[in-house]
């Protein structure tokens, strides 16, 4: 007993304190950052656990994070060991949970205030807003691309519709003009082939040369008209299967 009182008179009047208190001076020691020394939050300060275990507020990781010249990873300050940072952001690395389920006991029990943070949080990565730079510009010109795409898409097609509207149209009179020409040589012939049979039937002497040039005019005419028919029916049906043939075509290596 004689020691102990000893003991305790030398730790008296040399100004330190027993263990006991010493040990529950801070009692919230590992809810506090080991880089500012404030107490974690669950907002700026946020405890964000590394892969090596250490835990340390999400403002201060942002501030080591920025001097890291590749923005994937973030070096711990006490280990040094490297730690993968998702979408380069300090933000999505996950939280210590046994520091935020004790929030806010820890802070209402000491009275002593917390450093003020800035009124902004830290700024972005610069290769994360590079990255970000180069998806909006790729953004933007596969838009300019696609809006040039439609409007040549739309040209042609207006093209297309002028030059199939003007085949119709020349088609419209060629057939028109073979149907007025059928007709006329259709009516020439029946009226040259009954004039050529009253010259070739009268009994006239000599005999008339007419009647056999009006029957030779009269089977050339047959011939023209069946000709124009043809030429009519392959003019009506013909082109336009060729013409679904050559858009189903063109169709297909657009959709190429």
């Amino acid at each position: 007993m004689a020691k102990d009182d000893m003991a305790e008179v030398d730790l008296a009047s040399n100004g330190a304190e027993p263990p006991g208190e010493a040990s529950s001076a801070f009692p919230y020691e590992e809810y506090e950052c080991k880089i500012c020394y404030n107490y974690f939050d669950l907002d700026r300060r946020a405890p964000k656990i590394l892969e090596c275990l250490h835990t340390f507020c999400e403002e201060c990781l942002n501030t080591l994070h920025l001097r890291e010249e590749r923005p994937w990873r973030i070096s711990c300050p006490v280990c040094r060991h490297r730690t993968p940072v998702p979408d380069y952001r300090i933000q999505n690395l996950p939280n210590n949970t046994k520091v935020t389920e004790d929030f806010p006991l820890y802070i209402d029990s000491d009275p002593l205030p917390q450093d003020a943070l800035p009124p902004y949080p830290p700024p972005l990565h610069p290769a994360l807003v590079a990255l970000r730079r180069e998806e909006a510009s790729g953004t933007s010109s596969a838009s300019q691309a696609t809006a040039s795409t439609t409007v040549s898409t739309a040209t042609t097609l207006s093209q297309d519709s002028v030059r199939y509207d003007s085949c119709q149209s020349c088609k419209r009179v060629a057939l028109t003009t073979g149907c007025v020409c059928v007709i006329f040589s259709f009516l020439s012939m029946l009226v040259l082939l009954f004039m050529g049979l009253i010259f070739v039937h009268s009994h006239s002497i000599p005999p008339s040369p007419a009647g056999p040039i009006c029957l030779s005019v009269a089977s050339i005419l047959a011939m023209f008209s069946v000709v124009v028919t043809w030429l009519i029916c392959w003019l009506k049906y013909r082109p336009d299967h060729e013409t679904g043939r050559s858009s189903a075509t063109s169709n297909s290596r657009r959709n190429a």
